[in-house]
């Protein structure tokens, strides 16, 4: 391979590839923190059409499990309870329905402490998982009492009628499970599930309390990628 062969070849993978990147079968760009979107991609068949639930939403590009999707045509609900979070998601995702709102697990808590951090990615209101931050060193910017819904209320209020799930996405620094345990699943059954269960091999998973729940609903587990474990409805086709 002579010199000007080698400069056309790294060309071609460094910058020219980047450029077609997500319009060739092997070659995708994943925002994803650890690549959930790519597996969600791989189940649906990178349709262009779906409907998903984004909660703990956090950004619109960034870290996010939704973004590969909204860039394929898909639309959704982002539901974030940070003050001021939703600026940005009106500007990058116009056709989405964006919800500065709080989710709680328990409809009688009405208000709680929010903590925020300088690294949007730990803000919780979840006292334990805010003093594991600071004792890393993230900074803490404010702590809020913020009014809280149920995930059920806002869906009742929010999910347009006839719509089918086919992505909810939960990342709520340490009530992932609380959330998915507090959902009607009779009226709300998301097609792919993605949460977060940290510290856990995957074999305990597999027996955990969560993952058994939801198996009564027909969901089984597909796949692990860092903390999030990644559920599809055994019958369903996307």
């Amino acid at each position: 391979m002579n010199f000007l062969e080698k400069c056309i070849l790294k060309l071609k993978f460094t910058v020219w590839a980047r450029l077609k990147a997500n319009l060739y079968p092997s070659f995708y760009l994943s925002h994803s923190q650890f690549g959930e979107d790519m597996v969600v991609r791989a189940l649906t068949n990178d349709i262009k059409n779906g409907f998903y639930i984004d909660i703990g939403a956090h950004h619109p590009v960034y870290y996010s499990n939704t973004h590969h999707f909204y860039c394929k045509g898909w639309q959704g609900i982002n539901i974030d309870g940070a003050p001021g979070i939703m600026d940005i998601f009106s500007v990058l995702r116009p056709r989405d329905i964006n919800l500065e709102i709080l989710l709680h697990p328990e409809k009688k808590v009405e208000n709680v402490d929010f903590y925020i951090f300088a690294e949007a990615a730990y803000n919780t209101f979840d006292k334990e998982m805010a003093e594991k931050a600071l004792s890393i060193g993230v900074k803490l910017m404010e702590k809020k009492t913020l009014k809280t819904s149920t995930l059920e209320e806002v869906l009742d209020l929010y999910l347009p009628k006839g719509t089918n799930i086919d992505l909810m996405s939960i990342d709520i620094e340490g009530i992932d499970e609380a959330l998915l345990m507090s959902n009607n699943w009779e009226l709300y059954k998301p097609k792919i599930l993605i949460f977060e269960k940290h510290n856990i091999s995957f074999i305990e998973i597999i027996n955990s309390k969560t993952i058994k729940y939801l198996e009564k609903y027909g969901y089984e587990i597909i796949a692990k990628t860092g903390p999030s474990v990644i559920m599809k409805l055994g019958s369903s086709k996307i």
